[in-house]
Order: structure tokens, then C-alpha cells, then sequence
């Protein structure tokens, strides 16, 4: 299994906001064409300090299947982004992609969550 470290956390997150900044900017600059602005770069911040943050907290709790599924639901978003980003020719296209990537991080890491309360119930029951 992933070997996670409590102490390392803050490099976890730290990482996690810098991706997700930089795919985030690439999506929408360079594949979905659009134009960036001030505000737009702000809101790409402040999305990536919240997942940086949500990584870094499930790594401090020590959280190892939600952190997994939160991550693979946020690089299904981006995939799923860039995929819409790509193909989609009906003007909506950098919304829907956008929305997604929001979607399928939630979904993520609301799995992992539930999971990962599954995963302590079984292991509290089954040793009592």
C-alpha cells in the first residue's frame, strides 16, 4: 500500500497546488484557447489552495483511501476537462469542462470518504 508519512503532508499539498494550478492554466489557456485574465488567474488559485488543502488534510488524518480516490477523481476531471476542452464545438464547451472537473472532484473524494468510513467500521467490528 502507498506509504504515507504524517510529516509530510504540507510537501503533499504544496504539490497539489502547484498541479493542479498548472494543468488548470494550461486547460483553459492553452487547449480551451480562451483568454486569462487577473480574475480568472485568482479563482485558478484559490481552486488549487482548496485542493492542495482537502490533499493536505486527508494525508494529516491519515486518510490513505480517500486521499487515493480524491486524487484519481481529480485527474479523472482534468482528463474528462481537457477531453471536453478538445472536442466539444457547441460554444459550451470551456463551461461543461470546468464543471466536470468540479463534478468528478467531488465525487471523489466523497467515494473515498465513505469508504474510508466503511473500511473503520469493518475494522472496528470485526475485532470486537
Amino acid at each position: 500500500m502507498l506509504k504515507l508519512d504524517k510529516k509530510q503532508y504540507w510537501i503533499i499539498g504544496l504539490c497539489t497546488v502547484i498541479l493542479s494550478f498548472i494543468m488548470l492554466f494550461i486547460g483553459i489557456k492553452v487547449i480551451a484557447a480562451s483568454q486569462v485574465s487577473i480574475e480568472n488567474v485568482l479563482a485558478y488559485i484559490v481552486f488549487s489552495l482548496l485542493v492542495g488543502g482537502v490533499a493536505s488534510a486527508l494525508i494529516f488524518f491519515r486518510l490513505k483511501i480517500a486521499f487515493l480516490s480524491y486524487i484519481a477523481g481529480l485527474l479523472l476531471g482534468f482528463v474528462l476537462m481537457y477531453r471536453t476542452f478538445l472536442y466539444d464545438m457547441s460554444g459550451w464547451g470551456d463551461l461543461i469542462g470546468v464543471i466536470s472537473l468540479l463534478i468528478w472532484t467531488i465525487i471523489g473524494l466523497g467515494t473515498g470518504l465513505l469508504v474510508q468510513l466503511a473500511f473503520y467500521l469493518f475494522k472496528k467490528y470485526k475485532s470486537t
